[in-house]
């Protein structure tokens, strides 16, 4: 599609939403808002394509060429503080499309989580950036230690993000597990190493009724079988390569966040984002995961 019908088609689907969900919105006390909230919510959504390096470039290139679209465009600052207000909202309106995308009658879901560097090492020592908030962890795939947090995901078999949360770095998996089963609710769940233990999976059993198969350690007494492992590892490829394009299509290692919040924002959007592209295939007809193209 070219921006000019992905704009709409983008508009579109958030407007009827945010109608849908919010039919007796009162006004807000003061001067009326420049932009409504679904043109913020649109434009925050856009600029997490992957041809805008930051949030400045963005808004630079919605100055210029969108102001057909958004005749009353407000100032960057403006902006980034009206999506930071509306970070719970696109959260909203990302479960609710996930729910439409979703098949609730998938087996399984898969659960896992992905290290993200908070700033970069030379100044994960200043003094109050993510301070008592980030720490390090260990990622396995880089073979280096990160300090910052881990984003958790849950996806379906169809590449459907249906939960997800943010930590810090060295948690332990199992407590952030708990946290996006009791949030997803599905009923069976596939997961590594990291979330095994007998008596996490039966209070997961007993509370949230969900079965987790996390893959026990080698050395473990309820260790699998070779072809058990094998077949779990290529069951959970799919939620690997969401996390490859969170991370290389819309930039999720390089949010440029300086605080929590405006990182629990990023991370809302860069998801959302991905939520709604995949709508936009959907209405398409087209293979949900393809993004690459989806914007020419």
């Amino acid at each position: 599609m070219d921006l000019d019908s992905f704009l709409v088609s983008l508009y579109v689907q958030i407007d009827d939403w945010w109608k849908a969900n919010h039919p007796s919105a009162t006004r807000r006390p003061g001067r009326p808002a420049l932009l409504s909230d679904s043109e913020v919510l649109t434009l925050a959504i856009l600029a997490q394509w992957p041809r805008f390096r930051s949030e400045r470039d963005f808004w630079r290139f919605a100055h210029a060429h969108l102001r057909p679209y958004f005749p009353r465009l407000c100032s960057q600052g403006q902006l980034n503080r009206r999506v930071r207000a509306l970070e719970p909202e696109l959260r909203l309106l990302q479960r609710t499309f996930a729910e439409e995308l979703s098949e609730p009658s998938a087996v399984y879901r898969v659960l896992d989580t992905t290290l993200i560097p908070a700033i970069v090492r030379v100044r994960a020592c200043r003094k109050g950036l993510f301070a008592g908030q980030a720490s390090f962890g260990r990622s396995a795939s880089k073979t280096e230690w990160i300090y910052g947090f881990k984003v958790a995901l849950v996806v379906d078999p169809e590449g459907v993000i249906t939960a997800f949360g943010l930590a810090a770095a060295a948690s332990d998996e199992r407590p952030i597990g708990e946290a996006l089963i009791a949030q997803d609710r599905h009923g069976a769940y596939l997961a590594d190493k990291g979330f095994t233990g007998v008596e996490w999976e039966r209070l997961w059993l007993e509370v949230y009724d969900a079965l987790v198969a996390a893959a026990p350690k080698n050395n473990s007494r309820r260790a699998w079988s070779k072809s058990d492992r094998r077949w779990a590892s290529g069951k959970r490829q799919i939620i690997e390569g969401v996390i490859g394009q969170l991370k290389d299509f819309f930039g999720l290692e390089r949010h440029r966040a300086k605080t929590l919040g405006g990182l629990l924002t990023r991370l809302a959007a860069k998801i959302a984002a991905y939520t709604c592209a995949q709508q936009i295939n959907d209405s398409l007809g087209r293979p949900l995961r393809h993004l690459a193209d989806l914007l020419v």
